[in-house]
């Protein structure tokens, strides 16, 4: 079993996510979701993902900085406020041993529109779409 993160680290870890740096989400997985709970208490208040952070994720993630997984688990994050502990192909499952941390939608329906089909990254039914659409994504947030 890895070593447990310490809660200043789980912080940090969390405010990168918020600022779409994904290339740690791997690390903050490791984090109980006790300890995301409480970072995000001390990050303290509205989390929210805006335009700038979806894009960030978006460049590094065509660019190879970071995986599909990381894309995904990072998008999840925001959709579900926690790891579910269980994913396949054909869905996740989340058994929550703590509050969930509440990130904000952003009023920007374009920007929840791509996070929204991030999560679904690998999913049986996604084909590749996703992947193939990183451009058009791109495209959708800068031309706004």
């Amino acid at each position: 079993m890895s070593e447990r993160l310490s809660q200043e680290r789980v912080e940090q870890l969390l405010r990168e996510a918020i600022d779409g740096q994904v290339a740690n989400i791997d690390e903050l997985r490791r984090a109980s979701q006790q300890q995301v709970h409480r970072a995000g208490q001390a990050v303290g208040g509205d989390l929210a993902v805006g335009r700038m952070a979806v894009l960030r994720v978006l460049h590094d993630w065509r660019a190879g900085l970071v995986t599909d997984e990381q894309v995904r688990w990072w998008a999840l994050l925001l959709f579900v406020g926690a790891f579910p502990q269980e994913w396949s192909p054909y869905g996740w499952h989340f058994h929550a041993s703590a509050q969930p941390i509440h990130i904000e939608y952003s009023d920007d329906e374009e920007v929840n529109e791509v996070v929204f089909r991030l999560k679904d990254l690998g999913d049986f039914d996604d084909g590749g779409t996703i992947a193939a659409d990183v451009d058009i994504m791109i495209r959708q947030l800068s031309d706004s």
